[in-house]
């Protein structure tokens, strides 16, 4: 599903997001930092350096004004911008309805 598709509404962001990222036998194979670039009730799109494998899972921690929200996901689509610049779809597969809450209070025009 191209970020485009996605039913929830998004709203635009710019801040930084850390995430940890697994194969597909359960291993961490990647770790850092990525840019949000868009955030929904469903998911994140990112902008980073690496190019991440569709269906992979992935950790995600994203700093609030005043809280942290931890989640899991799943790499969705992947979308080669230039020689250094991957967007990265994912959407949620585990977060709870409090984190959810906490992303609406912080991104408003996402509820």
């Amino acid at each position: 599903m191209s970020s485009q598709e996605r039913k929830s509404a998004r709203s635009v962001s710019d801040q930084f997001i850390s995430y940890r990222l697994y194969d597909s036998e359960g291993r961490v194979c990647d770790e850092g930092i990525a840019r949000a670039i868009d955030i929904s009730r469903s998911g994140v799109a990112l902008e980073c350096r690496s190019e991440f494998a569709v269906n992979s899972k992935i950790d995600l921690t994203i700093a609030m004004t005043d809280d942290v929200v931890k989640c899991v996901g799943e790499v969705r689509n992947v979308e080669k911008k230039n020689d250094s610049t991957f967007h990265i779809g994912i959407q949620f597969t585990d977060v709870s309805e409090d984190q959810i809450e906490m992303i609406v209070a912080e991104f408003p025009d996402i509820e």
